[in-house]
């Protein structure tokens, strides 16, 4: 079952725009689709297998779930995610050496938008400012601390 947040075909194409082009468009047409579809290289059936694994392992980053509240945590999880397919059909599908530079780009891009979202996941039962608020804790004072002189 898909996610509510699962990244469509489009958010993924807009991290990699050049994969969208048609392999059956006319020749010098370099116009770019926006989506993958059958005629692209990953096709929109390969792009979509790339999207559910990178789904799998964001849920898998933050113990299974996301939760409904605060609401942005979806929009960051499904940006991790796509960020993450992004960085995955440029590794898998390399047409020149410039690719693997994309990909590590990418795969940059969707490390730390997933720990944004991890971050975000543990502070959302902290409150509204979460990790911002300093935590105060004192150790038990020396035995001596507490002596009256």
């Amino acid at each position: 079952m898909a996610e509510t947040w699962q990244p469509s075909l489009e958010q993924v194409a807009d991290h990699i725009p050049t994969r969208t082009r048609s392999a059956a468009a006319a020749p010098g047409d370099d116009s770019m689709l926006g989506t993958f579809n059958g005629s692209t290289t990953p096709t929109d059936e390969q792009a979509t297998r790339q999207i559910v694994a990178a789904v799998a392992e964001v849920l898998a980053a933050v113990g299974g779930t996301i939760p409904a509240l605060p609401a942005h945590l979806a929009a960051l999880a499904s940006e991790a995610a796509a960020l993450r397919a992004a960085a995955d059909i440029e590794l898998a599908y390399p047409d020149r050496q410039a690719d693997v530079s994309v990909y590590e780009q990418l795969d940059r891009r969707a490390i730390a938008a997933l720990q944004r979202l991890i971050d975000g996941v543990n502070d959302a039962g902290s409150g509204p400012e979460g990790a911002l608020m300093p935590v105060w804790a004192m150790p038990d004072p020396a035995w001596y601390g507490d002596y009256p002189l």
